[in-house]
């Protein structure tokens, strides 16, 4: 079951949205809809929603504007796929900071709005094909994504799996330990962008904030080395998640 938000003033373009998702090649019987006019409204019943794979939200409606309701939903939905939509407005700086993975235009013609909204459908039906990650923190079993998780490294047993700020509450603990080898984590999760910085540990590029000569730095401040023998690589990892992003 596919779990698809829509959020938008103009209730004609919900029920548009609505036909071309299903026209994109999801069967209707594989979805489910939750339908909101306001950024208020949306922010209201998240905490109500269980699951989503997919926001796709207005940037401008009265009162709280998409900006503003897309860090809303990030702050309960930081791996879900979101996409931007608007008859005018374009994105700025702040628009990329809730990462969202399209923006769409309400003056596409029908062909390039199923053109577009089928590239996003291929997006989130591939999340759902993401490889699980089993650790244990303390006595309790957790299951991770790739996107909840920073980076990586070796420890004495198996892996130490440092997660995303947004998951440390839900998951009762920053890091995880799974007795996975890194090596062995790295196979799985290499085609989710993660890259080897050093020997020691593999870090999710798309979570990397800045890359300088020597060092990285991650989005929640933390600093890990780039060894010189994964340096060439890395950044070119780096490159492609800038890419993959914008």
């Amino acid at each position: 079951m596919y779990h698809i938000i829509l959020c938008d003033d103009d209730i004609r373009f919900l029920h548009y949205m609505k036909k071309i998702i299903v026209k994109a090649g999801l069967e209707r019987s594989d979805i489910c809809f939750y339908e909101y006019t306001s950024g208020e409204e949306l922010e209201r019943q998240l905490a109500g929603i269980g699951n989503c794979d997919l926001l796709i939200l207005d940037m401008q409606m009265p009162g709280m504007d998409g900006d503003a309701a897309a860090r809303a939903f990030r702050r309960v939905f930081p791996s879900a796929t979101l996409v931007f939509c608007s008859g005018v407005c374009q994105p700025t700086t702040k628009s990329f900071e809730t990462t969202p993975f399209r923006y769409l235009l309400k003056s596409y013609t029908d062909a390039r709005m199923l053109q577009e909204v089928k590239a996003i459908v291929e997006k989130i039906v591939d999340k759902k094909s993401e490889p699980v990650i089993i650790g244990r923190n303390a006595n309790r079993l957790c299951r991770l994504k790739p996107d909840d998780i920073l980076y990586i490294e070796i420890s004495r047993r198996g892996s130490c799996i440092h997660l995303h700020p947004s998951r440390i509450e839900k998951k009762k603990g920053a890091q995880i330990i799974t007795d996975e080898k890194v090596a062995d984590l790295y196979a799985r999760l290499k085609a989710y962008g993660f890259a080897y910085a050093h020997n020691s540990y593999i870090v999710n590029v798309k979570y990397v904030e800045e890359l300088y000569a020597k060092e990285l730095e991650l989005i929640d401040g933390t600093l890990l080395s780039v060894s010189r023998s994964r340096e060439k690589e890395f950044r070119a990892a780096f490159v492609r998640g800038i890419s993959d992003k914008y």
